[in-house]
């Protein structure tokens, strides 16, 4: 990596964006707070029940068991929000990223602790709207927040 290519990739994950920059993107993605508590609070509540449930390293556990655990999780928390008429359908992209985030930073990791403090960094980082982000916790956010909004039914069933 050159030396300009290294100063562009740093100001991209370390340089804060300011309000306005903030405001504008938020706009112009169409991110709104009330879904970025919801989305937030979806996260936390998956990331609780993944660590909750999860019986142990020292349990023998193949990838497979891993992979049943992850999706039993995942089915279970989209079941709960319905239960409160909030409805996710046409989740397999939301199912695909947060398998592979629980698979590298949970699953595959052995030394778990602290790992709570881990996981909710991703909701912390993306979805806590008034924090100050980087370009880089930005894109992150716009991506998981549209990867939420293609699985959000809007049309509330009763």
């Amino acid at each position: 990596m050159d030396k300009m290519n290294t100063i562009e990739f740093l100001s991209y994950i370390g340089t804060p964006l300011t309000k306005e920059e903030m405001t504008l993107l938020y706009k112009a993605n169409n991110v709104r707070y009330d879904k970025c508590e919801l989305y937030y609070d979806f996260i936390k509540t998956l990331n609780l029940l993944v660590i909750d449930t999860y019986l142990g390293d020292d349990v023998v556990i193949t990838e497979e068991d891993q992979k049943r655990h992850y999706l039993w999780c995942f089915n279970k928390v989209v079941v709960d929000f319905k239960s409160e008429n909030i409805i996710f359908e046409d989740t397999d992209g939301l199912k695909l990223y947060f398998f592979n985030f629980y698979n590298e930073l949970f699953y595959l990791v052995d030394d778990k602790e602290d790992i709570m403090a881990k996981l909710n960094m991703l909701s912390n980082l993306s979805f806590d709207f008034h924090r100050i982000k980087t370009r880089s916790d930005m894109d992150l956010l716009i991506v998981l927040y549209k990867l939420f909004e293609k699985s959000l039914n809007y049309k509330l069933k009763t």
